[in-house]
């Protein structure tokens, strides 16, 4: 309602009540003086009708009336009971009418008696009035001659003074609209906001939004609410009270709420409990019972037969969503260019909050007019990598083509694979290959060979000129005896995964891939699922996939055909030790007599190399002199001791 300049907006709403209250009060004036000039008892409302119709409310007492389907008697109670707090002479007005001067207040009996079209009806506990506390007598065993009071948030909403009731305080959060959301994201809340506007007898109907991350499912709620007219609160399914007396009391206050402000409920929450058979539990009961706008939220579908709630998922952005995003978080940035934004689009698959605060963190950094592109680039890696840093060991990485002592082949093979990955974008989405291609898009490798042939450098080495994180993720710890478990804790890596296409390098992969056996148990039939399902997941995923074995020939050839590169690490050969050597040792380092040459005899890895190379300087620096060919012969015997081996003849020959 519009007011004038300077005018309290509480104003009309306020003298609409206290000229509610006067003519209420007419009426037990009326009755105190045994006049009976009133019109008949009409007949009582039945549960199902339909509130008669109405003009647009103007004020608070109308809008509540046509909200919640009050009949003119009904109203008039309401007024009744909030007429102590408004006009000072309705306590003693009440009491002259009952006849009795214990009896300065307002009560149903009083009420039935003095005003128009009295129904029994409107005291009962599924009446409007107390069912949604809108108004409570002090004594229920006393219903009819009780105290009849309003309640303190109806009163305030009957004046104009809109809030949140103080008992929800703590337990509900509002949810602001976002700024803007995507096309398939808004496409999304529109679906939503028809679902809550197009109330049937029931009720508003009851969605389920699933995909997609917490808070993006949060802003497409919200959204959805912004489109519907209303405001939005989010509550988490642990706060919910389980009681069914608490459960119950919760429901008619938030029921009266939502119909009050008016308002939405998201209801946030983890993955269903799918130990439970398909019968509603506490939380489910809850909802069930709400007949207002809710949608529930969470990381999967509630399992088939606990609810009948409409299902939405949010889509993923696809490359052009996710080009749209950048472009408008950066437009205007310097040294921003058309290939930067299609860059960061190709490798990165952020919902767009997540955009959002990266390209917010590249504009802080860029203040002092560096280019943009590169700062976006590793903002967008710092926002992806929070979800996966406790999924797998990061590697941050820092090795160079030139610290990898490797065949030309093997070089070769390891620069196809980041051309694969650099340049998807240009041929799958730019060349249409996606189009006929469809499945197996994902870059997959298999790094074969002993320990300490420099697989995981190779991995490093690839990550670094990709730009991308290293996540080194240790099987024996993914995959578990629980059946399913295996293929959850592979679904969460990938999902994480997938954000900043990172390099995935799955270590010691004979823990899941060994030769596949034919199924005689259901223990065989599992475990290949379970080799099935990352197969898929890692055709399907954006970045680079890679799996180390020690044991090439254990795998199934079958799993090997899904593989676009194999990559052989072999045992390093004289002339690639001594350049090992060479390159492991710093220039910085003191040392004295070394030969490289001679080293190189001791046949042992790189990985080994390292090792011995490291434990000589320790002790090369305990004795405070350079470095010696004596301190390597020490540190080998103790890194052959750890590899329960013994140095031949060979070996040492000619060490001093």
């Amino acid at each position: 309602m519009s007011t004038s300049h300077g005018q309290d907006p509480h104003e009309p709403h306020r003298q609409a009540l206290s000229a509610a209250v006067a003519a209420v009060l007419e009426r037990i004036d009326a009755h105190a003086a045994g006049r009976t000039d009133r019109p008949p008892p009409g007949d009582p409302p039945r549960p199902g009708d339909p509130p008669p119709p109405a003009s647009a409310p103007a004020t608070a007492l109308d809008a509540l009336t046509a909200d919640f389907g009050l009949t003119p008697f009904e109203r008039d109670v309401l007024v009744l009971a909030a007429a102590p707090a408004v006009d000072p002479t309705a306590t003693a007005r009440c009491a002259a009418a009952g006849g009795d001067p214990g009896r300065a207040h307002p009560t149903f009996s009083l009420a039935l008696a003095a005003l128009d079209r009295p129904h029994w009806s409107a005291l009962t506990p599924v009446g409007p009035l107390r069912r949604f506390r809108l108004v409570e007598p002090d004594d229920e065993t006393a219903l009819t001659t009780s105290r009849l009071r309003i309640d303190e948030r109806v009163l305030h909403f009957l004046v104009g003074v809109p809030y949140l009731d103080a008992r929800l305080h703590g337990l509900l959060t509002r949810i602001g609209p976002p700024g803007g959301l995507p096309g398939p994201h808004e496409r999304c809340a529109a679906e939503l906001a028809r679902a809550w506007t197009s109330a049937g007898p029931a009720g508003p109907p009851h969605a389920e939004l699933t995909g997609a991350d917490r808070r993006t499912r949060r802003e497409i709620a919200a959204a959805a609410a912004h489109r519907a007219g209303l405001a939005l609160y989010a509550v988490h399914r642990e706060d919910l009270p389980t009681a069914p007396a608490e459960r119950e009391r919760l429901a008619r206050l938030w029921q009266r709420e939502a119909i009050l402000i008016p308002a939405a409920l998201l209801v946030e929450g983890g993955e269903p409990d799918r130990e439970r058979p398909p019968s509603p539990n506490a939380v489910e009961s809850f909802l069930g019972s709400l007949a207002v706008p809710l949608v529930v939220s969470g990381d999967e579908p509630a399992p088939a037969g606990v609810s009948d709630r409409a299902r939405l998922t949010v889509p993923p952005l696809g490359p052009e969503e996710q080009l749209a995003v950048w472009t408008a978080a950066l437009d205007g940035a310097p040294g921003l260019t058309d290939g930067g934004l299609r860059s960061l689009a190709a490798q990165f698959s952020l919902p767009g909050h997540v955009i959002r605060a990266a390209a917010a963190t590249a504009r802080r950094a860029a203040e002092d007019g560096r280019d943009i592109s590169p700062l976006a680039w590793h903002a967008g890696l710092a926002e992806a990598r929070m979800s996966l840093d406790e999924l797998g060991r990061r590697v941050e990485p820092r090795a160079g083509w030139e610290d990898l002592v490797l065949e030309e082949r093997q070089r070769s093979t390891l620069r196809e694979i980041v051309a694969h990955v650099r340049r998807r974008g240009t041929v799958y989405q730019e060349w249409g290959f996606e189009a006929v291609l469809r499945r197996g898009l994902g870059v997959t490798a298999l790094f074969a060979g002993g320990s300490g042939t420099g697989k995981t450098l190779a991995a490093e080495v690839v990550a670094g000129q990709l730009g991308v994180d290293l996540f080194v993720i240790d099987l024996s710890q993914v995959v578990s005896k629980y059946i399913g478990e295996t293929e959850k804790n592979l679904r969460r890596v990938f999902d994480a995964a997938e954000r900043g296409g990172a390099l995935l390098l799955f270590d010691e992969a004979d823990a899941l891939f060994g030769k596949r056996s034919e199924v005689r148990d259901s223990h065989d039939r599992y475990a290949n699922l379970e080799v099935s399902y990352l197969l898929m997941r890692m055709e399907a995923y954006r970045g680079l996939a890679v799996l180390t074995t020690n044991m090439r020939k254990a795998l199934d050839p079958a799993f090997l055909r899904r593989i676009r590169f194999v990559v052989d690490f072999p045992f390093p050969g004289v002339p690639e030790r001594a350049e090992i050597w060479r390159r492991v040792i710093p220039a910085q380092t003191p040392s004295r007599g070394l030969d490289p040459e001679r080293l190189a005899q001791l046949t042992v890895t790189g990985g080994s190399i390292r090792n011995i190379a490291l434990a000589a300087a320790f002790r090369a620096a305990d004795e405070d002199c350079p470095l010696q060919m004596r301190h390597l012969l020490a540190a080998a015997h103790t890194e052959y001791l750890k590899l329960e081996r013994s140095l031949t003849p060979s070996e040492v020959c000619g060490w001093t």
